[in-house]
């Protein structure tokens, strides 16, 4: 019997520009962003694993040149939010689930993404919210679901993980998991519904 459903959030829930927002908060600061990329790819896992907070990321780009009397953070998330799309209509099928199961986030995120997203309240749609840049430990890793299967109260097979990456969908499955490959929300309507998960409005 499925118990809850456990949702990916960027490319699921969430559409980022990233190098747009890259270049459109470098020009806005005053530093090249060719820098601001280079440094988001070679500090990705550390990004994920929240070993560098935005306190950090922010002092290293005054460092590299940006003004030091502008609000780097507030400068980030108004540029972010720009170019961010939110599923809305994800979000209303969340919000029918939830009256039935459930329904929270296990998500790889870097501690500049999560900002954006407590901007935007994303989380308080969801039940419990399991984030990399929080526990440091990320998907595909077995623990990191695991993680989230604790904090549900639910055995693996009384869930379904959503990702839009296949990586994280076979590690879910091997654990026992019930998978499901995200590729729009028509397509994770019909899934749900192979599986007899009930919608409710």
């Amino acid at each position: 019997m499925i118990k809850a459903i456990i949702f990916d959030i960027g490319g699921v829930v969430t559409c980022t520009d990233f190098p747009a927002i890259y270049t459109n908060f470098a020009n806005r600061v005053g530093i090249s962003p060719e820098f601001v990329s280079r440094y988001s790819i070679n500090n990705w896992n550390d990004m994920i694993l929240g070993n560098i907070s935005p306190k950090q990321f922010f002092e290293d780009m005054k460092n590299a040149g940006a003004k030091p009397s502008l609000d780097l953070q507030a400068i980030w998330i108004e540029e972010a939010l720009k170019v961010r799309k939110v599923n809305t209509k994800l979000l209303d099928i969340i919000a029918k689930l939830k009256k039935q199961y459930i329904v929270g986030v296990l998500s790889n995120l870097s501690s500049t993404r999560l900002i954006l997203d407590e901007a935007l309240h994303l989380y308080d749609h969801f039940n419990f919210v399991i984030l990399s840049c929080k526990e440091h430990i990320k998907k595909p890793d077995p623990q990191f679901y695991e993680l989230a299967l604790k904090k549900a109260g639910i055995n693996p097979d009384e869930a379904i993980f959503i990702d839009d990456n296949e990586r994280n969908t076979i590690a879910a499955k091997n654990l026992g998991l019930i998978d499901i490959l995200y590729t729009n929300n028509q397509q994770l309507l019909i899934d749900l519904e192979k599986l007899g998960v009930e919608i409710k409005n």
